[in-house]
Order: structure tokens, then C-alpha cells, then sequence
């Protein structure tokens, strides 16, 4: 089976604003950043985690779950619950047995762990833009000011289900499938990141560390992280096909960006 758990940490923010759903039962790992600030991002994160369980709990698929969802965001403004240009980033997985369904909207990051750290979710963002046209470095990235202006949104422009962005992969035995948000990678480095998950094989002291490791690097935005983790009765990792990384980080300090198409 598939472990699932979760953790969030308020940083050095007045109001968490991020949600999570780890539910190894229903097979959900989910993370959302609320974004527009008191009474806004926490109510949209709240709509986009509790529109997304009801509508996959009814059966949807994921694109589908993710475009209605993103509409209830968008209405909710429009009726005074929150206020308007609220909205919030998601990162969602689904899972069948070790099968799963990952999709994505902004700058909330999928991982998959398999002794090296391999980033799954491309950003919506404009430091991905100019990462991905040559304009910029990891390095210059992590650093920029513009790091944190995303360029799509739950309950912003328009999401229907076609422009979905969605993979399929299975996790194999040992390996996990990392969500988070931008408040862990914006602290933590790919190779940060990768020492933790080399070294601690409990999901829980692995989750604790993470989030311990991002304040103590300052902590400047609510920091979440859900961490999926296949059990040794899964499939043999070296049979499963890789699925596309954007970056590939090693807990050696390696670092490595792939732009589109690569």
C-alpha cells in the first residue's frame, strides 16, 4: 500500500493560508496555498481542498474535479465569500494501489523521490518562463524577486479542464511522490531537500525535519508538505518507466533544470 501524511507550519506568517489532504484510504494527497491575504487566500485553499474531495469523492476525474473547483472559487468572490481576485495554487495526486494520477495549477510542486530528487510539476510562474527560454539559472531563480508571481491560479482567468495539465506515473517500492508548497522550496534547495528524504525513511521524522529545516532558514511564508511513500510490497522500481523530470537534484549538491521538450 501507499503511506500518506502531511504536515503544515504557520512560518513567520499572521494566518496559515495553506491547506492539505493526506488520506492513504481514499488515496488523496493534496496541497493548496491560499493567496490575497486575510479572508482571502485562506477561504479560497479552503474551497479549492474541500470542492476538490467532494467533487473526486463523486467521482470526477481529475481535470474535470480541478476545472468545477476552480468555478466555485471564482463564484464564491462574486457572492462575498472572500473577496474578489482571491485565489489559491494546487497540487493533487490520486492514487489506485500504486497508480497515479498527478495534476497541477501554479507554483505548488510535485517531486518524485527514487534515490534522487526528480521535480514533476513544471511552475505557472514567470521565473519558469525565463528559466525555461534561457533567461535565467536555478541559482538566479531561487534568488529572483519574481519568484513568487505565478502565472495561473485556482479561481483566477480561466481553467477549463482541457488545459489541465496532468501525468500518470506509479510509485515503486521505497520510492515517495513529494507535494509541497512554495514555502518549503523557497527555502529549501532540490539538494536540501534530497539529504532529508536520503536519510530519514520514517515519513513522519522526514516531514518534521523538512519543516524544522524551512523555518530555521526563515520560515517567511506558511510552509506545507504531504509526503506519499510506497511500501515494499510495491512494484519493483527498476521495471516503471521515469517519468519527465524539470529539475533533478541529488543529496550530493548536485542540480540540474530541463527546459520543455528537453
Amino acid at each position: 500500500m501507499v503511506e500518506i501524511k502531511g504536515r503544515t507550519h504557520i512560518g513567520k506568517r499572521q494566518l496559515n493560508e495553506d491547506r492539505f489532504v493526506a488520506d492513504a484510504g481514499w488515496g488523496v494527497a493534496l496541497v493548496s496555498d491560499g493567496m490575497g491575504g486575510p479572508a482571502m487566500g485562506e477561504v479560497a485553499a479552503t474551497i479549492v481542498t474541500t470542492g476538490m474531495i467532494d467533487r473526486l469523492d463523486a467521482g470526477e476525474s481529475l481535470p474535470d474535479a480541478i476545472a468545477n473547483t476552480h468555478r466555485a472559487v471564482v463564484d464564491a468572490a462574486e457572492n462575498g465569500n472572500g473577496k474578489p481576485g482571491m485565489g489559491a495554487t494546487l497540487v493533487v495526486a490520486r492514487f489506485d494501489g500504486y497508480d497515479f494520477e498527478l495534476s497541477w495549477i501554479g507554483d505548488s510542486r510535485a517531486y518524485l523521490w527514487n534515490g534522487e530528487l526528480r521535480q514533476l510539476t513544471r511552475d505557472h510562474s514567470q521565473v519558469e518562463r525565463m528559466l525555461a527560454s534561457g533567461k535565467m539559472s536555478l541559482t538566479e531563480a531561487r534568488e529572483s524577486y519574481r519568484k513568487n508571481i505565478i502565472t495561473r491560479a485556482m479561481g483566477r482567468d480561466q481553467i477549463p479542464a482541457g488545459d489541465v495539465p496532468m501525468l500518470q506515473g506509479t510509485l515503486g517500492r521505497g520510492q515517495r511522490l513529494l507535494l509541497c508548497s512554495d514555502g518549503l522550496t523557497d527555502m529549501l534547495s532540490g539538494p536540501e531537500i534530497a539529504a532529508v528524504l536520503a536519510t530519514e525513511p520514517d515519513s513522519d521524522h522526514a516531514l518534521e525535519i523538512l519543516v524544522a529545516k524551512a523555518v530555521d532558514a526563515g520560515g517567511a511564508d506558511n510552509i506545507t508538505a504531504v509526503l506519499a511513500t510506497a511500501d515494499d510490497s510495491g512494484p519493483a522500481p527498476d521495471n516503471l518507466p521515469l517519468l519527465p523530470a524539470v529539475t533533478i537534484a541529488r543529496d550530493d549538491g548536485h542540480s540540474e533544470y530541463f527546459p520543455p521538450g528537453y
